[in-house]
C-alpha cells in the first residue's frame, strides 16, 4: 500500500491505471503499488540506504533509477528519458526537491494525467508552482500507512482525467466497516 493518505489511496483505487504511465520521485511502497496497476512505472531515489532495501523488493519490469542526492540530477533523471510524457506523476522524494520536481512534472503531464504530491501541506511552494502552471488542487487529508498524525496528500488535475472507474464508483472504502444500506 503507497505511503499516501488513505483518502489519496481510496480516491486513485478507483480507477484503471493498466494502459497509464507513471513517474514518480521516491520509491517504496507505492511503486509495488504502481506496478501491478500500470503499464509502466519508472521511478527514481537517492537515498542510498533506502536503495539497498527497496530495490530487491521491486519487480523486474520497474524502472529504477538511482540518482545523487541532488535535485537537478532528480529532474535529470526524467529529462534524460526519450520518452517524458507520463500519465501520473508522484512527487514523494526529497522535501526541499518538491518544487522543482513540480515544475518539471508540470511541464511533461500527458493529456488527462495528474500530479500526486505527497505530504503536500509541508510543500507549499510546490503546490504553489502546479496551481501557478495551471492545474486544480484537490487536497486530502487524513492517516497513512506508518504515520500516527494526519497529513495531506495532494491531487493535480489539468482540466478532466481520462482514467475510467474500475469497478463500482464510489469503491468501498477500506475504512467503511458496514454494508451498503439497501435500497440505496
Amino acid at each position: 500500500m503507497p505511503w499516501l493518505t488513505y483518502p489519496a489511496i481510496d480516491f486513485i483505487s478507483q480507477f484503471d491505471f493498466s494502459d497509464a504511465s507513471v513517474f514518480e520521485w521516491g520509491s517504496g511502497y507505492s511503486t509495488l503499488w504502481w506496478a501491478e496497476r500500470c503499464r509502466r512505472i519508472v521511478t527514481v531515489e537517492s537515498n542510498v540506504k533506502w536503495v539497498a532495501y527497496i530495490k530487491p523488493l521491486l519487480p523486474t519490469a520497474v524502472e529504477f533509477i538511482v540518482s545523487s542526492f541532488d535535485v537537478e540530477a532528480e529532474v535529470a533523471a526524467l529529462t534524460g528519458l526519450t520518452e517524458r510524457h507520463f500519465d501520473v506523476f508522484v512527487i514523494d522524494n526529497h522535501g526541499p526537491f518538491r518544487w522543482r520536481c513540480a515544475e518539471v512534472a508540470a511541464s511533461n503531464l500527458a493529456a488527462g494525467g495528474f500530479v500526486i504530491l505527497d505530504n503536500s501541506d509541508q510543500c507549499p511552494k510546490a503546490c504553489m508552482v502546479l496551481r501557478d502552471a495551471g492545474l486544480t488542487q484537490v487536497d486530502f487529508t487524513g492517516f497513512a500507512p506508518g504515520n500516527a498524525y494526519a497529513h495531506t496528500t495532494s491531487i493535480f488535475f489539468r482540466g478532466g482525467y481520462r482514467f475510467k472507474a474500475h469497478g463500482t464508483q464510489p469503491h468501498r472504502s477500506r475504512a467503511q466497516p458496514n454494508p451498503a444500506w439497501p435500497g440505496c
